[in-house]
């Protein structure tokens, strides 16, 4: 199955999956990312804000900013995603694609090489870490040369075989799942 194929359906799957479901797998996934050790001792950690039916990321958001850890989220620059500190979800608005992004005034700048720990949204991860993305490109572009640790999150049924990488393609560390 070719890589727009295979993005298609499981967005398909994961926008018509129970809502129920993904409520009991995003505390699932929130329990499993605030006991991370990597989550734990990192000082600055970088996260997608999430939409739709991704996995929830408000909620840890909110918990990382309580625990006095610098949280920093993408911002759409073009073709690049910048990266901002937040200090509060009050910081967002709609911004690029509908994403909850930093009011341009609630902007400052994160370097990458700051960022203990990368949180990478995807449409699907493989058995060996590669991920299919929205096609845009935007964390293939952003993660090479950095030094965090990368963490995907995703439903378990957005977990295949094979999504067919390719060489711009990045992978991440480790996945954590509703299943983890």
């Amino acid at each position: 199955m070719d890589k727009k194929t295979l993005r298609r359906k499981i967005l398909n799957l994961r926008n018509e999956s129970d809502r129920c479901f993904r409520e009991r797998a995003d505390e699932q996934i929130f329990k499993s990312l605030v006991s991370d050790p990597n989550i734990k001792k990192a000082k600055t950690v970088m996260t997608y804000v999430s939409m739709g039916s991704e996995p929830d990321t408000h909620r840890l958001i909110n918990r990382l900013l309580a625990e006095g850890k610098n949280v920093c989220v993408p911002v759409v620059a073009g073709r690049e995603l910048d990266i901002s500190y937040i200090s509060s979800m009050d910081d967002l608005e709609s911004g690029s694609y509908e994403i909850l992004e930093p009011k341009k005034t609630a902007f400052r700048r994160c370097e990458p090489e700051d960022i203990d720990v990368f949180i990478v949204p995807a449409v699907a991860f493989d058995k060996n870490n590669h991920r299919i993305g929205y096609g845009a490109g935007f964390y293939d572009r952003l993660l090479p040369g950095t030094r965090g640790i990368k963490i995907g999150v995703c439903y378990s049924f957005c977990m295949v075989d094979n999504v067919c990488p390719e060489p711009h393609d990045r992978r991440v560390d480790y996945i954590i799942t509703d299943l983890e």
